[in-house]
């Protein structure tokens, strides 16, 4: 997106468009937490660890930015991502077939632009061909045992891993198998493929070939998450956007096997099941609320005790502010935001003086928004604002230029 779109879509709704470098421009406070991230995190999930983190704050506060940021940070390490955002009503884990149908669906490469040109940019699938991009034979063969070598990775998945790159990838295949081969990756629930059929088409297909079920979702879930590094990526980042309704307003037989995944989900993290694998989970202080009321099991396990003032950034269960240095309460944060989103302006052409003005103005207002109700969405409204203040400056400007 060029620069008056970015503004146009920071003014119009107070997030970034999607994500990318346009993210990175405008995470007002987030530098540190980022630099650890690059300096701890990614290299011990790259070395085959796992990482868990539930970030919490309010409606309007910047969850969905900084699951971005880590997004686009990520794809920078090379990185596979995927964010799946918990919309209409569905919450990621309610059934762990239907989240690894949401993963699988989302996971995106890291050079996903390069990637586009030749296929599709999100999917499981692409997130395999993605790993034979720029390798000479030598090299796919290489992914090949790689992924035939792994003994971590459920023998049905494997299999089915190593056929659609034999078939799809390597060359050789038919059209209508490897499409199917894909449909079973995915495990596109309005696609019907039989293996049975698929074994009397193509007798050289390995055995067992796999097929998603309720019954062997944990362990194809188990790795799903593992097979971007065994592909030769450094990993893979999970990026749960739970919206404030999609677990509350489930029944309450719902609520209950979404928290209970949620525990079981944690306790493999901790076991050291997910190799090469970070979670970062967004919720409202009221995921912690349901938990202690109907699983405290779950509760236990990523609460910590809050002392007045105390900071712990690398905690489980850990309130954005935490990773937000200045934090919103803070007239720094919102001139640093205003800084940021003038700097938009400045490369659509906006002249240093005018832009010099404009922040002065935005950061007269820091006061006033970082006494305001943070559950009001100040940091969101603050975003609308000053965006649209820079955006009217380019505007008149450039009106300026066609008078005269």
């Amino acid at each position: 997106m060029n620069p008056l779109e970015v503004l146009a879509h920071l003014a119009e709704v107070g997030t970034p468009a999607g994500d990318g470098a346009d993210v990175i421009k405008v995470s007002a406070g987030l530098r540190q937490t980022l630099e650890r991230v690059a300096r701890e995190t990614l290299p011990f999930v790259a070395a085959g660890g796992g990482d868990l983190q539930f970030v919490f704050g309010p409606y309007g506060r910047g969850k969905t930015h900084y699951l971005q940021a880590l997004a686009q940070w990520g794809r920078e390490h090379g990185f596979v991502t995927a964010y799946v955002d918990g919309q209409d009503n569905q919450s990621p884990f309610r059934e762990l077939d239907q989240t690894y149908r949401a993963i699988a669906g989302r996971m995106t490469p890291p050079n996903a632009s390069e990637m586009q040109r030749f296929f599709g940019v999100s999917g499981v699938a692409r997130v395999v061909e993605a790993s034979f991009v720029g390798r000479d034979h030598a090299g796919r063969r290489e992914v090949v045992e790689r992924v035939r070598d792994d003994k971590a990775l459920a023998p049905d998945f494997r299999n089915l891993v190593l056929a659609y790159c034999t078939e799809a990838v390597m060359g050789g295949g038919d059209e209508e198998l490897c499409e199917r081969l894909e449909a079973l990756l995915a495990a596109t629930s309005s696609y019907r493929v039989t293996l049975g059929e698929l074994y009397r088409m193509h007798r050289d297909l390995p055995r067992p070939l796999g097929k998603l079920s309720r019954r062997n979702a944990a362990i194809w879930l188990r790795a799903l998450l593992s097979l971007p590094r065994v592909l030769g990526f450094a990993g893979l980042l999970v990026l749960f956007d739970e919206t404030e309704t999609a677990l509350t307003r489930g029944r309450r037989r719902q609520r209950l096997r979404h928290l209970a995944h949620v525990r079981t989900f944690i306790d493999h993290m901790a076991t050291g099941a997910f190799r090469g694998c970070g979670v970062y989970y967004a919720v409202t202080e009221e995921f912690i609320v349901d938990a202690r009321a109907h699983l405290q099991a779950l509760s236990q396990r990523i609460e910590r005790p809050r002392r007045p003032g105390a900071r712990n950034p690398r905690a489980v269960w850990v309130d954005l502010d935490e990773l937000t240095v200045p934090a919103p309460r803070e007239p720094a944060f919102f001139e640093e935001l205003a800084g940021r989103i003038v700097g938009i302006g400045r490369g659509a052409g906006l002249p240093a003086a005018d832009a010099d003005r404009v922040q002065r103005e935005l950061g007269s207002l820091a006061v006033s928004y970082a006494l305001e109700n943070i559950n009001e969405g100040a940091v969101r409204e603050y975003v609308k604002e000053a965006a649209a203040r820079v955006a009217q400056e380019l505007s008149a400007m450039r009106d300026g230029r066609e008078r005269a």
